[in-house]
This record gives structure tokens, sequence and C-alpha cells, in this order.
């Protein structure tokens, strides 16, 4: 298990324990649509070959989505965000471009602890398209969970939040066969529109 890995699996732990006993001390009545927008850093947790010698480098990410939030608890949200990054290593077939552009779309829940400053998972899935310089584009399957924690901007319906997410999906493409495991962290800000 690599390092970002263990640190991902072990803060996961640590939100999860600590939500349950956070939920009993205060609690929000608001419900309604909520939008998002997010930016930040993409790193690919695993390399494309066993050998380590073809991976993708750090890159940028940009997304949004589009939610419900039926109590302080629990909301359910989709999901786009793009990726980008450049590509790393000597075992890349030829015709194979610098750069790499993840598109990964889906659904999932989100489980907050109510009250003004909300730590959240998130659990879905939906699809991870990727598109390399060079190359056609395939689309793939993919499972994504994640931890956040969101602020409440008093007196607005604004809430601004951190978040890292794990994509997890199979690229089978251009001579590799991995499961490959991105991870996206982001800042963003979101608004309630609702009762």
């Amino acid at each position: 298990m690599t390092n970002k890995l263990t640190l991902t699996v072990a803060a996961v732990a640590t939100l999860a324990l600590a939500v349950p006993a956070y939920a009993q001390s205060s609690a929000k009545s608001d419900q309604g649509v909520v939008v998002s927008v997010q930016g930040g850093g993409l790193t690919s947790v695993t390399d494309l070959n066993d050998a380590k010698t073809a991976k993708f480098k750090t890159g940028f990410n940009l997304g949004g989505s589009l939610g419900y939030e039926f109590n302080p608890m629990v909301s359910l949200r989709g999901t786009y965000t793009y990726g980008r990054s450049d590509r790393d290593g000597t075992a890349f077939p030829a015709g194979f471009g610098k750069n790499a552009n993840r598109q990964f779309y889906g659904a999932e829940l989100k489980l907050s602890a109510p009250g003004p400053i909300s730590p959240y998972l998130l659990v879905g899935g939906g699809a991870a398209t990727i598109k390399v310089d060079g190359q056609t584009s395939f689309t793939k399957p993919a499972g994504k969970a994640g931890i956040g924690l969101s602020i409440d901007i008093p007196n607005t319906p604004v809430s601004i939040f951190g978040e890292g997410t794990g994509w997890a999906y199979k690229f089978d493409q251009f001579g590799f066969d991995k499961t490959q495991f991105d991870l996206a962290w982001s800042a963003g800000l979101s608004v309630r529109f609702g009762k």
C-alpha cells in the first residue's frame, strides 16, 4: 500500500469514528438543491505497470456538482470532474501523447455531520473517460469514495469546503492492464437553494 493510500484510509477511518459523536451536537433544518464548484490537484496513486516506469505526474482538476440535501446529514448529488496531467516514465508506447485528460462523472451519496462545521463522507460511482493526446478515448466504469469538510458562512446559503476523492477504474488500453486509482483534492464553494 502506498503512503498516499495509507493516509487516505487512515483519514477515512478517523472521520468515520468522529461523525457519529459530532452529529449529536447540532443540526441544520435546511434542505434543498445544492450547487457546487471546485478545483484543485489530481494525482495518480498507482502506476500503469509493475515496473513503475509508466505513470502520470500530478496535474489539476476542475469540477462541480448538482445535488439535493434531504436533511442536514444526507444528500445525493451528481458530479463532474475534469482532470489533466502529463505522463512520466519510459515505458509508454509510440504515439502516446504527453497529456492525459480524464473526465469523471457519476452520482454519490454524501453523509454529513450536522452543524456549521461539517465533516462528511462520500461514496458513489459512475464512469471515467480517458483521452490521451494522439490516441482515441476510452470509457470505463469507476467507483468513488472521499472525505471532506464544509464550513457554512453565517447568515448566507453559502458554504466553503475542501475534499479529497478517489476514483478507481480499469486502465486496459495502449498495452497497459492495471486498476488505476486517481486521487483528486479540491477546494470549492457551495450554494443552497431551498426552504
